[in-house]
C-alpha cells in the first residue's frame, strides 16, 4: 500500500522483501501497474538473503530475468562490492598466512587473466590517476624529479605488449 500511496510521486517504486521472492515482486508489480502503467521498479536483490536457502539453481538462474519481465528497471546488490572484498580479503590472508607470496602471485596471475576480460586495476598507478598527475607536473615542470609512473617497476613490469 505505501508503494501506491507514493507511485504518484515517484520517479521509480523501490520493492523490499524479506526473502527473494518473485511472487511476491509480481504482486506488488502487478498492482503498481495496474494504477500507474509502465512505473519504474526497482528490486534489492539483498545480500541479508540466503538465496541458495530459499531458492533452487534453476530459479536463481532467472531470478532477474523474471524481475525484468515485471518491470523492474533497477536491480542492485546493496552490499556487493562489501562482500566481494572482504571475502577476497580474507582469502587472499588466509593463502598468505599458509602459503605465503605464493597466495599472492596465484592472485596477480589471475588479475592478468582477467585482463582479457576487461579487468584495468592490475595497473594499480595507472588506474588511481598516476599518469594524469604525471602529466600535469611534467607540463608544469618538464624535467620533474617527482613524476611517478616514468620509470616506475610499473611502468617497467605491467605497461607491455603482453598486460597492456
Amino acid at each position: 500500500s505505501r508503494g501506491l500511496a507514493d507511485a504518484e510521486d515517484a520517479v521509480l517504486i523501490w520493492c523490499e522483501t524479506g526473502t527473494p521472492d518473485l511472487a511476491f515482486a509480481k504482486q506488488f508489480a502487478d498492482a503498481i501497474h495496474a494504477k500507474f502503467p509502465g512505473k519504474l521498479l526497482a528490486y534489492n536483490c539483498s545480500p541479508s538473503f540466503n538465496w541458495k536457502k530459499n531458492l533452487d539453481d534453476a530459479t536463481i538462474a532467472k531470478f532477474q530475468r523474471e524481475l525484468g519481465a515485471m518491470g523492474y528497471k533497477f536491480q542492485f546488490i546493496t552490499l556487493a562490492g562489501f562482500h566481494a572484498l572482504n571475502y577476497g580479503m580474507f582469502d587472499l590472508a588466509y593463502g598468505y598466512a599458509r602459503n605465503n607470496m605464493t597466495a599472492f602471485v596465484e592472485l596477480q596471475q589471475k588479475e592478468f587473466a582477467a585482463a582479457d576480460r576487461g579487468f584495468t586495476a592490475v595497473k594499480h598507478q595507472r588506474e588511481v590517476g598516476t599518469g594524469y598527475f604525471d602529466a600535469v607536473t611534467t607540463t608544469i615542470e618538464a624535467n620533474a624529479s617527482t613524476a611517478a609512473l616514468k620509470g616506475s617497476t610499473e611502468d617497467e613490469q605491467f605497461f607491455d605488449k603482453k598486460h597492456g
